[in-house]
């Protein structure tokens, strides 16, 4: 969405005006590593980078012509590390033999590969085979997208990708515990006469994104760096999710995934927690954040640390709220379990924090916002307001046109029902098509541009 009116004084004056919409169905990706075939590794005797782990006396191959062609018997090659939210894909001509992925952690190995018309799945003693359709094809691009306890299949076609299936790997489930990832392996998996025209993996956009916020200053400016802005939004797969980085030319539909962040409360285990409200605090030069945990109990959690999480696979170290007891009003600074969605920012003019915490009403049953206020970023809070009745979730504090508002989402069953809390009572925004861009609990993102101020709806689905 697109705002800019020359003589809007504030956010009711302002229609949105769609100007955009684009699927980022897994086709964002941060590189994490893939096999080379320009040089023949085989026969080079300095060393090589993808090392035999296991192979069959017969085993021949070569590489040749950008191929990796595995002529008789069977071989397992290292590719990398294993990283349990990692897509691997694999790209190859199976019409003779085989050829797949085998996952190796302490005391568990499974293999997942293309044989003939099948697709086999082999963890501990069992086996599960999925026939492929008789659609002519012996080449195909395989996807095998990793997350603790499952791999969920799919199959790129002339540059569409498309959800196959699930395998379901109970022995996999811990595989979020760095002690278990650290010492795992990924390994690409040949047998008989095969082609291979490419490996890889990488950290995709998943099949669907929520919870898009900026990341911007303590004061809750949005932070822009050679024409980006950043952007925090939950990446779904099949079912969990993990918190992604993007980076977005504004205006236009330039998005590409930067960053993966993961979250450890002292237990080892790096979380798939969204829903992450990042601020980088100039007055000491370190970042802040409150993230939902799902992970822990469905409570909120807090971090501060030096390192930039806009860049690559990088985990914060988290503390988790206080659980309060039962029976504890939605006004009390403690960890309720359902709390979602925080946001928060610094007002320089007061010394004083402002945070809101999305929260499940015992007298309702459904979702509203409590308002919190402190001089310090991650405790002292108290109470100094709450939302209007409704079912609100997916809010953030926005700065137009020197006022602050704040912007969230509003009921489960409506395509769309937008709320904007503003000094003078609630406004409703206004779109040129009724559905706002559907039910996406729309973040705004207020620029200048030029000699233009342009405020932006950035919504999901």
């Amino acid at each position: 969405m697109n705002a800019k009116d020359k003589t809007a004084a504030d956010l009711s004056h302002v229609i949105f005006r769609r100007k955009f919409a684009l699927s980022l169905y897994k086709n964002r990706k941060l590189e994490l590593g893939e096999m080379s075939f320009s040089k023949d590794f085989i026969t080079d005797r300095r060393g090589d980078p993808y090392p035999v782990l296991e192979q069959s006396s017969d085993f021949q191959a070569s590489v040749k012509g950008g191929l990796y062609r595995s002529e008789q018997g069977s071989c397992v090659r290292l590719l990398g590390q294993f990283f349990p939210y990692a897509s691997y894909e694999l790209t190859a001509d199976t019409g003779e033999g085989a050829a797949g992925f085998q996952f190796r952690l302490p005391g568990i190995t499974a293999c997942i590969y293309l044989d003939h018309r099948k697709l086999v799945f082999c963890c501990q003693e069992e086996e599960e085979q999925r026939e492929m359709p008789e659609d002519g094809h012996t080449c195909r691009t395989l996807i095998a997208s990793c997350r603790p306890g499952a791999f969920d299949i799919y199959f790129r076609k002339e540059g569409h990708t498309e959800y196959f299936c699930t395998f379901p790997a109970p022995g996999f489930a811990e595989t979020g515990q760095v002690r278990i990832f650290s010492e795992s392996t990924a390994c690409l998996y040949t047998t008989g006469r095969t082609d291979v025209s490419r490996v890889c993996f990488y950290m995709d956009s998943g099949i669907s994104q929520a919870d898009i916020r900026p990341i911007r200053y303590e004061n809750g400016d949005v932070m822009i760096e050679q024409g980006k802005i950043y952007l925090s939004a939950s990446i779904r797969l099949q079912e969990g999710c993990f918190q992604g980085i993007f980076s977005w030319v504004p205006g236009t539909a330039q998005f590409e995934l930067t960053g993966a962040l993961f979250f450890d409360a002292g237990d080892g285990l790096w979380a798939g927690d969204v829903a992450s409200s990042i601020l980088k605090n100039r007055l000491d030069s370190r970042w802040y954040l409150w993230v939902c945990s799902f992970s822990h109990g469905h409570i909120l959690g807090h971090a501060c640390f030096e390192g930039d999480p806009r860049f690559g696979v990088n985990v914060a170290d988290i503390r988790l709220m206080e659980k309060a007891p039962e029976n504890t009003p939605i006004s009390c600074f403690l960890g309720l379990e359902g709390d979602e969605d925080p946001d928060f920012y610094y007002d320089a003019g007061q010394a004083l924090w402002y945070m809101s915490i999305c929260r499940l009403d015992p007298e309702t049953g459904r979702y509203r916002y409590v308002f919190f206020q402190s001089p310090r970023p991650f405790d002292g809070y108290h109470c100094i307001g709450q939302g209007a009745d409704g079912e609100e979730t997916g809010g953030s504090f926005i700065r137009f046109g020197g006022e602050r508002y704040f912007v969230c989402g509003n009921s489960f069953q409506l395509t769309s029902d937008y709320r904007i809390y503003a000094k003078n009572g609630m406004l409703k925004p206004v779109f040129d098509y009724p559905d706002g861009g559907f039910r996406g609990w729309g973040t705004l993102i207020s620029l200048q541009a030029g000699s233009r101020t342009r405020t932006y709806w950035l919504t999901f689905d």
